[in-house]
């Protein structure tokens, strides 16, 4: 059934019906989002969208809480040690704004049916495996059901944004200049956007470029978070960087990667992978902060309709204090 917005909420988020509209305000107060994995960037992508005023979150994870769960998420506390992550992070997402509901699933995420994320407007993954992604990324295209994966590993962090086909409005204004002292003409455009899937920007051939062309396109960082995901699925974990053993894997996997998507491996320098490998299992509660407020706030554009949402990829370099947003497409 759907919600209407009543006086109390409007005076609540007046702010952002002010600045999205009543009607962009009343599309968030409906949908219906699942957030899966509970981790320090989801703790801030849960706070942003629950603040928000969005109709449900439905939160999934099976993992019970560790003291290392502590360190950045801001949704547990020690006596929460042992319970599901799920559980404890719901309730106090509920106390952020009682208007949300907030359901828990304490299911593994691997074991879901396709069927399953079809069911919610928006699908936020994040610590997922490569394979989950695609495989649910896949899914939800079916049905033209909104699809971000996300993830930080220590100071670097990435967004990948799956929207299939998605409509939107943006203002134009028909001059910068005033005439007889009024203000500039304010038309609304409809505009359209088409999405390629995370199975296909993975495939993505590039052409042995020169790098600093290659640059201008695409972050390094793009393929060293590729490298990473390479070896998760071959050795079921993340690199250890301790291990010689496992950075030798790494950089031997970068040099068969690149080659494969034509781009030199020299383009991903070792500095940046043993750096990513060293923080890999690291949750650093700013870097969260920053790509979950990013996160959060282009799912809710996304449901509001109005302006156009990430296009495709968001990679945030912590070391170098750089967020760059690319459009990777399959050649």
């Amino acid at each position: 059934m759907e919600h209407t917005i009543t006086e109390d909420e409007a005076a609540l988020y007046d702010r952002q019906i002010r600045l999205w509209g009543l009607e962009a305000q009343q599309r968030m107060r409906n949908a219906s989002i699942l957030v899966a994995g509970m981790r320090a960037l989801s703790n801030e992508v849960c706070k942003n969208i629950v603040l928000a005023g969005v109709g449900s979150i439905t939160i999934l994870d099976h993992e019970k809480i560790t003291e290392q769960d502590l360190g950045a998420q801001f949704f547990l506390r020690e006596n929460d040690l042992g319970r599901n992550r799920a559980e404890a992070a719901a309730e106090n997402a509920r106390l952020l704004n009682p208007r949300v509901k907030a359901f828990v699933d304490q299911g593994d995420i691997a074991t879901k049916p396709d069927s399953f994320f079809t069911t919610f407007d928006i699908v936020c993954l994040t610590g997922c495996s490569p394979e989950e992604m695609i495989r649910i990324d896949n899914a939800c295209r079916g049905t033209n059901t909104g699809v971000y994966a996300a993830g930080v590993h220590g100071f670097f962090g990435y967004i990948f944004c799956d929207l299939t086909q998605h409509d939107y409005r943006e203002e134009s204004h028909s001059s910068s200049v005033t005439k007889n002292g009024q203000e500039p003409d304010t038309m609304i455009v409809e505009k359209s956007q088409s999405y390629s899937s995370l199975s296909d920007t993975l495939q993505a051939k590039w052409g042995f470029p020169k790098p600093r062309a290659l640059r201008r396109k695409v972050s390094p960082l793009f393929f060293a978070i590729q490298v990473l995901w390479e070896f998760q699925q071959k050795e079921g974990r993340l690199p250890q960087s301790s291990s010689q053993d496992d950075m030798d894997t790494v950089l031997r996997q970068r040099d068969e990667k690149l080659k494969a998507a034509e781009v030199d491996p020299a383009f991903v320098d070792d500095h940046l992978l043993q750096a990513l490998v060293a923080s890999a299992v690291a949750e650093i509660a700013p870097v969260c902060a920053i790509v979950g407020g990013f996160l959060a706030q282009d799912i809710l554009k996304t449901l509001s309709g109005k302006d156009a949402p990430l296009f495709n990829y968001f990679l945030y370099n912590g070391l170098e204090g750089t967020g760059l947003v690319h459009n990777v497409q399959k050649s």
